[in-house]
Order: structure tokens, then C-alpha cells, then sequence
């Protein structure tokens, strides 16, 4: 039944990322409930799994999976019941981004040139390490960087900064941009190469505290544009790129000047 909802995932268009995850899922749930399976699952099983979950947003997003799962299922007649529709929501709190200083220029001077690539492209374009692992070097060039299939399907073009345009000087006209063994990389694996080259730096940092400087500086750049900040960083809604605006250019400003020739009460 798992590789029936995943067959159906791919041909609805959802991205290899996330129909990966939504598979894991299920796999993780099914051995939480053995040797029962995913059919005899009730609300009560649902409840005590996702309470195994330290984190809001994991427990959140497997919430999300599971509601998608059982919704396909019981819609096909292959299970009566979806014990996940009756499932409480879960509250995640919004974390502000966490931009990682001017010590990240760091990254971009030493080590091989393929870790200072993958960290020049997460910082200077904004993309996911899932978004690295597949780019294709025919998606590279005329001043641009094309993401197809990125996080919900969804393709975008964003402009080409001049060092991220110096640093791929010379690459293949086609092909993945990286490879192991001339096979395809993870995401996971991205993520180790960016995480070493950190750690070999002295940088305190996640991966993914690249994407978070590089919408921040994006907020700077747009005045905090929520559209164009969105289309740039391949967000479905401006809601999730609304954190990055307290970060624009004019904010300090904006508040200095609530207080230029008046009583702070």
C-alpha cells in the first residue's frame, strides 16, 4: 500500500523529496506499530507515535503525512477509517531566521572546491542541499540559476551573483554538478560536505543557515518585497517568507525614527 500511495504521489507531480519523506513516514509509523499494520492504526496509536516527537514542526509535518496517506486511502476504498483526520492540530511556533555572520566568507576560501561551491550556492542563491544534490550544469549560465522540481514542484529562476558566477567558471555544459563515483548525491550527503566545511572553518552553524543569510540579505536587497523575496526563494506562500522581513534594509530606520523628537512612553 505504501508503494501504491507513492506511485500515486509521483504521477500527481509532488517532487522526489517529498514523496521520499511522505514514504518514510509510513515506513517509520509501520514499525512503530508492529507487528500491527498501518490499517489497524487508530487515533490512539497516532497520538502516542507522534508523542515520541521532541520537535513541534517534526511532529507536524509527520501529522501532515499521515492525514495525506490515510485521506488517499480511505477516497480508494482500500481502509475504512482515517484515524488521522481526527487527529488534534499542531501548533508550531515561528522561529525567527538565524543568519550566520561575515566569519562565512570563511567557507568560500578554503578547502575543496567542491564543498566551497556547495556553500556558495546555498548562500548566494538561496537553494535547499536537496536543490544542490540534483542541479544540472545545463541549468547554469546566461547570468542565471534555474531550480527545477524544487520544494513543491515548484521552478524558479534567480539571478546570478558575481562570485557565485566566478566559482562555477568552467563547469561541464551538462550533467549533475555533483556527483560520487560519477553517481547521483543526497541531499544528506550535501549536507555533510557543507557541515565538514564548517566544522574545518570554526563556523557554529546548520547547513541550512545559509539559506537564512541569504534571505535575509534578499529582505535587505527588496526593501523587504514579500513577492519578490517569495518567487526567489521558492516559497508557496509570502507567510513563510514573512519572517525574513525584519531584516530589510529600512527596519532600523523605520524604528529609529518612531522615537526622532518624541517621548518614549
Amino acid at each position: 500500500m505504501i508503494e501504491a500511495f507513492a506511485h500515486h504521489q509521483r504521477t500527481r507531480g509532488f517532487s522526489a523529496q517529498t514523496v521520499r519523506r511522505r514514504t518514510n513516514t509510513l515506513h517509520s509509523f509501520e514499525r512503530f506499530l508492529a507487528p500491527a499494520n498501518l490499517g489497524d492504526a487508530t487515533l490512539a496509536h497516532i497520538e502516542e507515535w507522534l508523542s515520541t516527537k521532541p520537535a513541534a514542526r517534526t511532529r507536524h509535518a509527520y501529522r501532515s503525512d499521515l492525514r495525506v496517506f490515510y485521506a488517499w486511502a480511505v477516497k480508494r476504498n482500500l481502509l475504512d477509517t482515517n484515524p488521522a483526520a481526527l487527529t488534534d492540530s499542531i501548533k508550531v511556533p515561528k522561529a525567527l531566521p538565524r543568519p550566520i555572520g561575515s566569519e562565512v566568507h570563511t567557507a568560500l576560501l578554503v578547502g575543496s572546491q567542491r564543498a566551497r561551491r556547495m556553500v556558495a550556492l546555498e548562500l548566494f542563491a538561496g537553494l535547499r542541499s536537496s536543490e544542490v544534490a540534483v542541479l544540472d550544469c545545463s541549468d547554469i549560465g546566461h547570468g542565471v540559476i534555474v531550480v527545477r522540481d524544487g520544494k513543491g514542484g515548484k521552478d524558479r529562476v534567480i539571478p546570478m551573483h558575481p562570485v557565485l558566477a566566478e566559482m562555477l567558471d568552467g563547469i561541464p555544459g551538462s550533467g549533475r554538478l555533483f556527483t560520487r563515483a560519477g553517481r547521483p548525491i543526497s541531499s544528506s550527503a550535501v549536507a555533510r560536505v557543507i557541515a565538514h566545511q564548517f566544522e574545518r572553518c570554526g563556523i557554529s552553524a546548520t547547513p541550512h543557515q545559509l539559506r537564512h543569510t541569504f534571505g535575509t540579505e534578499l529582505a535587505r536587497a527588496t526593501n523587504g518585497n514579500l513577492v519578490a523575496m517569495a518567487d526567489l526563494m521558492g516559497h508557496s506562500s509570502t507567510e513563510t517568507t514573512r519572517g525574513y522581513t525584519g531584516w530589510a534594509a529600512n527596519m532600523s530606520e523605520t524604528i529609529a525614527s518612531m522615537y526622532d523628537g518624541g517621548d518614549a512612553a
